[in-house]
This record gives C-alpha cells, structure tokens and sequence, in this order.
C-alpha cells in the first residue's frame, strides 16, 4: 500500500497534519484524511482516527514508507531504486 508517489509528497504531507470527519451522516464511521481530503482509512470511533495520526497500522506505513524512499530494503517491498523508473514513466503518462 503506497501513500505517496513521491519523497517531496510524502514529506507535505505527514500523518500530524491528517483530519478526521464523520464517514456517515449518523457518525458510526470515522475518516482519516490526509492534507488532499482523500481517505486513507476508516475507523469505528472518532477516537480511534485521530488515534491512527501518532501510532497503528497506517502511520507504521507511513513510517516505512518514507525509510523506502530514502533507500532502505523493508521487507516484502522492492526497492524503491528498482520502482522509480516505472513510476516515473507512469507519470509521464499521466501528464500526456
């Protein structure tokens, strides 16, 4: 699961800056948000989000993620030095 394309994304947009909202008009759903408005994970309790922006799943990813971008091997994922070309083509794609 990526959350950023970019080392320069990543870095704008840290989990301390995400926002919660409800998910639903009666408030059963929480949203996390990053700094886009895009939902990056939901949660039972309002509580529990704003829980997510220091400690758990996501913010483990975010953390890892950022350590990928700077060149460390994680587990299970290539490196990003293997990734960057592709991604690099896909946004080339992207802007045409």
């Amino acid at each position: 699961m990526a959350l950023h394309l970019t080392p320069e994304e990543h870095d704008a947009d840290p989990p301390a800056g995400w926002t919660v909202r409800k998910g639903d008009k009666h408030g059963r759903r929480w949203q996390l948000c990053n700094r886009d408005g895009y939902v990056v994970d939901t949660f039972s309790t309002k509580k529990e989000a704003e829980a997510a922006k220091t400690k758990g799943r996501i913010f483990d990813i975010y953390q890892k993620e950022g350590r990928w971008f700077k060149g460390e091997q994680i587990p299970m994922w290539r490196p990003y030095a293997a990734c960057k070309p592709e991604m690099d083509e896909a946004a080339a794609r992207r802007k045409k």
